[in-house]
């Protein structure tokens, strides 16, 4: 058997029928997993199977099961596991992904853009230009650097 540094991680989206009940969904479940295990995968985790309204229908159906499965596996074995899933009349439709390894980008600032003032605002400008601004006017202006920091800070 392979060593799981040799594997690739992969994900496996379905949609069952929906008329199964909460334990026929659990034992399609464990069937899908013991398929991936029996061609040499190695599950790793599940999501909640959860029944949603389809946007188009599937095999004439409107709604279905859906879930996904997390698991490692040889690249040799997916086709096989495709070939089986596609045979089984159960699993409406599926997809097997392959998973890359996650990415934390970190945020970009934006640098800030000049932006030609409005020809009112120069006016204004020009009028109050000869004066000392007040200091309601200070106070605004040192609150709103404040928040400005503050969402800085968060980003």
């Amino acid at each position: 058997m392979e060593e799981l540094s040799q594997r690739q991680q992969y994900e496996l989206a379905f949609h069952l029928l929906p008329s199964f009940t909460e334990e026929q969904i659990e034992e399609k479940r464990r069937e899908i997993e013991k398929l991936i295990s029996k061609e040499g995968g190695l599950v790793g985790r599940y999501g909640e199977i959860k029944k949603i309204k389809l946007a188009y229908p599937i095999k004439k159906e409107q709604f279905s099961n859906f879930g996904y499965i997390e698991f490692f596996a040889p690249k040799s074995i997916i086709e096989k596991i495709n070939r089986d899933l596609l045979a089984n009349e159960d699993i409406l439709r599926h997809l097997v992904v392959k998973k890359e390894k996650e990415r934390i980008a970190k945020p970009k600032l934006a640098k800030p853009k000049t932006v030609p003032m409005p020809e009112t605002s120069r006016i204004r400008d020009s009028e109050t230009a000869g004066r000392k601004p007040k200091e309601e006017e200070i106070k605004e202006t040192e609150e709103l650097d404040k928040k400005i920091e503050e969402i800085l800070e968060k980003l």
